[in-house]
């Protein structure tokens, strides 16, 4: 079939248009599938903005709990003598001297021992159920065992707690006295102070009272109520504050 001039500028026109609406859709289509990659990522991106917001607003109450935290355990802490107080052996005489000051005792002598770490147990007090298995046997409604449990919770819940290691130091503590009140007077402050310190033994010498002689030729020389304790001291390193502010 012969095509005249008019066929063919058409059929020109329709190839030139097809070629064109190709091109087009081939260079539509890898943009469209960048768009849509593009909002994929954005979505992703989005959802970990609101992630980090949502981090950033629990910050200020992050931080209220970190202080807190420290707050509490600087409290728990200030049991505990301070460090200084038992690694220089200068603050350590200063420190016990106070006690023997307000007690009127006179520190003959005063050995310090090395400082170390020690597990701290807890001291709790375990109830001893007399025939327990007979008790046992015979608290069919269950009454009894109520009652043993709860006299057990204390004990048994310490007994579960992990015992802490701590700093410790030994100290053998030898005083004098007129008279021997002084020198329970002395014990008292240590075992009433505040602080984490333990009285291990106390040793006594020349505690009896004696009758005043006939007279004075009789007289035997008095020799003043001794009385010799080895103690520990408990520490622990001062925790140092947290820095919660954001670096600029």
């Amino acid at each position: 079939m012969k095509l005249n001039y008019r066929d063919k500028v058409m059929l020109g026109a329709l190839l030139a248009l097809i070629i064109i609406v190709a091109g087009i859709f081939m260079l539509i289509k890898p943009v469209n599938e960048d768009i849509k990659s593009n909002k994929s990522h954005l979505a992703e991106v989005q959802k970990e903005r609101d992630e980090v917001d949502s981090k950033i607003a629990e910050i200020a109450g992050l931080k209220d709990k970190i202080k807190k935290t420290y707050s509490d355990t600087t409290a728990l802490t200030d049991d505990f003598v301070a460090y200084n107080s038992i690694y220089d052996t200068r603050k350590v005489d200063q420190y016990m001297q106070s006690f023997a000051e307000d007690s009127e005792v006179k520190v003959s002598v005063l050995s310090v021992g090395d400082l170390g770490t020690n597990t701290l147990d807890y001291y709790y007090f375990t109830p001893k159920i007399v025939g327990e298995e007979l008790l046992t046997q015979s608290d069919v409604n269950g009454f009894q065992k109520a009652i043993t449990d709860g006299e057990m919770a204390e004990s048994k819940a310490l007994e579960a707690r992990t015992a802490e290691k701590v700093l410790q130091s030994q100290y053998t503590i030898t005083v004098t006295a007129k008279d021997k009140d002084k020198i329970w007077k002395y014990m008292e402050a240590i075992e009433n102070q505040p602080e984490t310190i333990l009285i291990n033994s106390v040793s006594l010498a020349n505690m009896e009272i004696k009758e005043r002689p006939a007279s004075r030729d009789d007289k035997e020389e008095e020799k003043d109520p001794t009385a010799q304790f080895v103690v520990t001291l408990y520490s622990i390193y001062e925790m140092d504050e947290p820095n919660v502010e954001m670096a600029n």
